[in-house]
């Protein structure tokens, strides 16, 4: 089972298990722990016993790796910081990161990156918030590399949008509007890189290049601007690449870093190495070819 395919795994569903299983030592009966986050109840009077909602919270977190399956006992990954809430969205997209195109749960910041390469192709994100569910789902599984599931359906389609949504807002890749429609979905990459900066060894209050820093970034977020998911969707769909012009949604969250003072994007007249920024053309800062990170700026 995928991380996609097992709906209603949850993000917030998925952690409450996995910090139930480590609260019990990092083994719990499986049966044990569907009793906790499942228990049954009584409707119109009759006993109600949803085995196939656990069943695919525990498909999410055993695809993700949090939790491993030993005949019918649950053993959580030693290596899966279960330390809070924040921290397992902190590892679940180091997990995410690393996997290869060819394992299936790649899809969900793969399908990211082509949104962000098509973001700067357009020069904004208005033409995504604009489709339609159908058709944001449509256009996502044409982009991505030929295959299935492992359900045996599409790699992605209007139930796992929902689904790649809701890990999205929860790594800090998007955010959901009190709005209605797609459009409150809001493409928004300021929450992780932001945190990828807090937990990097970058030197803070001393100007680094922009190029340095961004080769930070496509690192530890191979999904943005010249990563190597981002330049693999890029070239799959015939995206022209422009090294020097960032997609709207990279500079929207450095602009926000920028007027939160976490960091200084600096630029001095016509210099050559700048990177231009798309998106908001009334914002003071519209390229840089360096920036300073200002310590620890909580936002």
């Amino acid at each position: 089972m995928s991380i996609l395919s097992s709906t209603q795994g949850t993000p917030e569903r998925v952690w409450s298990l996995v910090s139930l299983v480590a609260a019990n030592d990092g083994r719990m009966d499986r049966a044990e722990a569907a009793n906790w986050l499942n228990p049954t109840f009584l409707e119109n009077g009759k006993l109600v016993d949803d085995k196939e909602s656990f069943a695919q919270v525990q498909g999410a977190a055993t695809a993700l790796g949090a939790l491993t399956l030993d005949n019918k006992t649950l053993e959580l990954n030693q290596a899966c910081d279960t330390t809070d809430y924040l921290s397992f969205a902190d590892w679940t997209h180091q997990r995410l990161r690393s996997l290869g195109s060819d394992q299936k749960d790649a899809v969900i910041l793969e399908a990211y990156a082509w949104v962000l390469a098509r973001c700067r192709q357009e020069g904004d994100s208005a033409w995504f918030r604009a489709m339609p569910a159908s058709e944001q789902a449509d256009a996502i599984n044409e982009a991505l590399p030929d295959g299935s599931d492992d359900d045996g359906d599409r790699r992605m389609n209007t139930s796992k949008l929902a689904s790649w949504r809701r890990w999205l807002i929860f790594m800090g890749l998007m955010e959901e509007l009190p709005m209605t429609g797609t459009s409150r979905f809001h493409l928004s990459a300021t929450k992780r890189l932001h945190k990828e900066i807090e937990r990097s060894d970058l030197p803070r209050n001393v100007e680094v290049s922009a190029e340095d820093f961004l080769f930070r970034v496509r690192s530890e977020a191979p999904y943005l601007d010249g990563g190597k998911m981002f330049l693999a969707s890029a070239r799959n769909n015939s995206i022209a690449s422009d090294e020097r012009r960032l997609s709207p949604v990279l500079s929207s969250a450095l602009r926000d870093l920028h007027d939160a003072g976490v960091l200084e994007l600096k630029i001095l007249g016509d210099r050559p190495g700048y990177h231009g920024l798309t998106g908001d053309i009334a914002h003071k800062v519209g390229a840089f070819h360096a920036l300073t990170i200002r310590g620890d700026v909580k936002i």
